[in-house]
């Protein structure tokens, strides 16, 4: 689905499932409050199937006392769904005095060298942007392969030329994603209705 069409018939089609879902009791009611913290908890006592979570959660994983595996998300047509994606970012802003590009420079430098950036990425439990990175992470800790493949399948959340527009689609969007959870209101009123919002907003 588009971001900037919640509407269509695929966004009325995800809120679909993810309601058919309630429905069927293939997944429990706190899903419309649940943050990730919550998700991982409640698969954590071994009673659910999954929960979609990152790769913060490997060393809880280790730690849950039975056998798990890791899949990336499914898209609908196969492959990896393009999960968006978020993360660190460094910029330098422009500034007045351009003396101080060079030292500024020499940070971005420091923050992104392959050894910097594997430590730190290592350390937030992050994927690294690089595939020189990626690769030295995967050697070190196989199981987060997977999760280097979702990188590459991942979408920004601001892509589509988006940007600034993005939290004002995004608050109708997750309210209509509960609406429909909840009940209040049909996959499709409620997508409709998120779709208007957003067109408001943004205008």
């Amino acid at each position: 689905a588009s971001l900037s069409k919640l509407d269509s018939a695929e966004g009325v089609s995800a809120a679909a499932l993810w309601a058919d879902w309630l429905k069927k009791g293939l997944a429990p009611n706190s899903v419309i409050n649940n943050t990730q913290t919550t998700s991982w908890q409640e698969f954590a006592t071994g009673d659910y199937a999954f929960a979609e979570n990152g790769t913060w959660q490997l060393a809880n994983a280790d730690k849950a006392g039975f056998e798990y595996g890791i899949i990336p998300i499914p898209g609908k047509a196969g492959g990896a769904a393009p999960a968006p994606t978020g993360g660190e970012f460094v910029s330098i802003p422009v500034q007045k005095d351009t003396g101080r590009y060079a030292t500024s420079q020499k940070l971005v430098t420091c923050l992104t060298d392959t050894d910097n950036s594997l430590a730190t990425t290592t350390t937030l439990s992050y994927i690294a942007p690089t595939e020189q990175v990626q690769g030295r992470q995967v050697e070190q800790k196989p199981a987060l392969k997977v999760w280097v493949e979702a990188v590459k399948a991942a979408k920004g959340r601001t892509s589509d030329d988006l940007g600034t527009k993005y939290p004002k689609i995004s608050e109708p969007m997750w309210g209509a994603v509960q609406a429909a959870l909840s009940g209040a209101k049909t996959p499709q009123q409620a997508m409709t209705d998120a779709q208007a919002a957003a067109a408001s907003a943004t205008q």
